[in-house]
């Protein structure tokens, strides 16, 4: 559940550098973007490779993060705290992570990047062959009729996280200028493994405890797919509202201006 978290700043970063590139002329007049970045054009056919060129180049600086531009550094990921909560199908939970920190984002692909900017549409793809997590976590409910209690701390190895993302945007006018704002995300994701490690179950009762934490691991496909519903949700969320801010910032045209006025 938590690598959500972790991926929507990556999500992020990776569509506030859609219009950058190393290869590109900067618009005239002064920009208030970061000055190491270029800007892309939207009407030229090379935007998307520009777009993939761009986000592999800055790989190193986004590690250490970009204030200027809403992203934090990523190696690792701190989040402060997260929530998530389920009381339908089989499983019941009230859960809070505090103090998360999400290691190996720097080691990703990139598989996909495409921008269709006359259906303000951005799809991209991204692979990462681990992720690690650590918090200190607080949970209670159900899972498949079996009581769930614990608090302490946890941690989660997660393997070849591959995202398929789509967003679609929609034109508005704010103080005379073209902004964007999403309308609609679409996720799909898939992954081939899941170990994790709750200590301090049941109040300290190891043999309790021992015995949950092989339940959750052996049946962690099941878990997964009956929370799915749940972690897009979130997931969609709080892209929407991430991406908003940064192009509530910038306008449209600032993010990728037409070379062909």
């Amino acid at each position: 559940m938590e690598h959500m978290w972790m991926t929507t700043k990556t999500w992020l970063a990776l569509l506030l550098l859609l219009g950058v590139a190393q290869t590109q002329a900067k618009p005239q007049g002064k920009s208030r973007l970061p000055s190491f970045l270029t800007v892309c054009y939207r009407d030229l056919p090379t935007l998307n490779e520009c777009a993939k060129k761009s986000f592999k180049s800055l790989k190193p600086r986004l590690m250490d993060g970009i204030p200027e531009m809403y992203i934090p550094q990523m190696e690792p990921l701190v989040v402060p705290e997260v929530k998530m909560d389920q009381d339908s199908g089989a499983i019941y939970l009230h859960s809070v992570y505090k103090n998360v920190k999400i290691s190996g984002i720097s080691n990703h692909t990139l598989n996909e990047l495409r921008i269709e900017p006359s259906k303000l549409k951005f799809i991209f793809s991204m692979t990462f062959p681990e992720l690690r997590m650590e918090a200190e976590y607080s949970i209670k409910g159900k899972i498949m009729m079996m009581p769930l209690l614990g608090d302490g701390h946890c941690k989660v190895n997660l393997t070849n996280i591959t995202m398929q993302t789509e967003l679609f945007g929609q034109e508005y006018q704010k103080n005379g200028a073209t902004h964007l704002k999403i309308i609609n995300v679409k996720v799909e994701y898939t992954l081939s493994d899941v170990k994790m490690q709750l200590d301090n179950l049941f109040n300290g009762d190891e043999a309790l405890g021992k015995r949950m934490n092989d339940f959750l691991n052996e049946n962690w496909k099941s878990l997964a797919e009956e929370v799915r519903p749940l972690m897009t949700k979130a997931l969609v969320d709080i892209m929407r509202a991430s991406v908003d801010k940064m192009f509530a910032e910038y306008s449209y045209d600032e993010l990728m201006p037409k070379k062909n006025k």
